[in-house]
């Protein structure tokens, strides 16, 4: 499934979908899809666009589920563009959170469109999640397990050409780089939050040794993981 596209417009542009051509509005907020692009690319510079995947429509369903109506049916006719009419200091400020965070983006936006037409983004959050989500609930809680991607693919009684592709539709990424991220990310949490060694730091993290975790937190944040969590130390030092 396409992922959801967010765009953001300074000006009226022109986009074509699949061969069927749409005007965007200035000062605008439209929900589409990955498929609508700019009919002139010199246009990108007065257009935010931000794509979110099956994982990250999960991760946003939770956050917003007791904002979503409850009574919502699925959606007869889903719009393959859709423009939300945005006050100009709204755009402004999704502008912003593009720069600064994806996932404050995401909640922010769809917490305003629901606001906005709250029937129409719950049946369509709820569409979008409903397929692939025990794909991702399984990636979720087995992230962390030292599993080839191979070993993966068996989980599912898959082909490994068949789970990338599943893989790279719901998260917009490689499984390879999604769960080396994924790993590293949650290594400098426990770096920075917790006293534990950095060789079971590592293991805990799906890494078969302290070399290879080391190498690739270097290559990820610029830094081995004994200067990030000296980093952090050291800020609290001044602080106190």
């Amino acid at each position: 499934m396409p992922a959801i596209r967010f765009m953001i417009t300074k000006c009226s542009v022109p986009v074509q979908n699949r061969g069927e051509h749409y005007s965007l509005a200035a000062n605008a907020l439209i929900v589409t899809d990955n498929h609508t692009l700019l009919v002139n690319p010199q246009d990108k510079i007065n257009v935010v666009t931000m794509d979110f995947y099956n994982a990250d429509l999960q991760q946003l369903y939770a956050e917003v589920v007791e904002l979503l109506d409850p009574e919502s049916k699925p959606l007869l006719h889903k719009e393959t563009v859709k423009q939300v009419n945005v006050e100009k200091e709204v755009v402004e400020v999704l502008s912003s959170l593009s720069k600064l965070s994806a996932p404050s983006f995401l909640q922010f936006c769809y917490v305003y469109c629901l606001s906005l037409d709250r029937h129409y983004f719950s049946s369509l959050l709820r569409l979008r999640i409903s397929s692939n989500k025990s794909f991702c609930d399984f990636i979720e809680e087995n992230f962390l397990q030292p599993w080839s991607i191979t070993e993966l693919a068996e989980e599912f009684d898959l082909p490994v050409r068949k789970f990338n592709q599943l893989f790279q539709d719901c998260y917009g990424k490689s499984a390879k780089r999604w769960l080396l991220e994924r790993r590293l990310k949650h290594a400098r949490k426990l770096l920075i939050t917790t006293p534990m060694r950095v060789l079971d730091i590592a293991l805990e993290c799906g890494f078969s040794n302290h070399a290879h975790f080391t190498d690739s937190f270097r290559r990820h944040f610029c830094c081995n993981p004994k200067q990030i969590r000296q980093s952090v130390l050291t800020q609290s030092d001044n602080i106190v």
